[in-house]
């Protein structure tokens, strides 16, 4: 799949955000296809190497 249809499911799936990881080696500069899905999805961006990222629990409307 591409960083464009990856902004697509996630615009249509109501995500905050969008981390585009594990990117073919024929793709030479991530700034483009972050733009690309930027394009769709404005809260896009690319993963690098040793990135970390907090992910929060949310919570529901069943939870007590």
């Amino acid at each position: 799949s591409t960083a464009s249809e990856a902004a697509e499911i996630a615009k249509k799936s109501n995500v905050k955000n969008l981390i585009l990881t594990h990117l073919s080696t024929r793709y030479k500069r991530s700034d483009i296809i972050e733009m690309a899905a930027r394009e769709i999805f404005k809260d896009s961006i690319v993963a690098h190497d040793l990135m970390s990222v907090e992910v929060r629990k949310y919570a529901t409307k069943h939870d007590n």
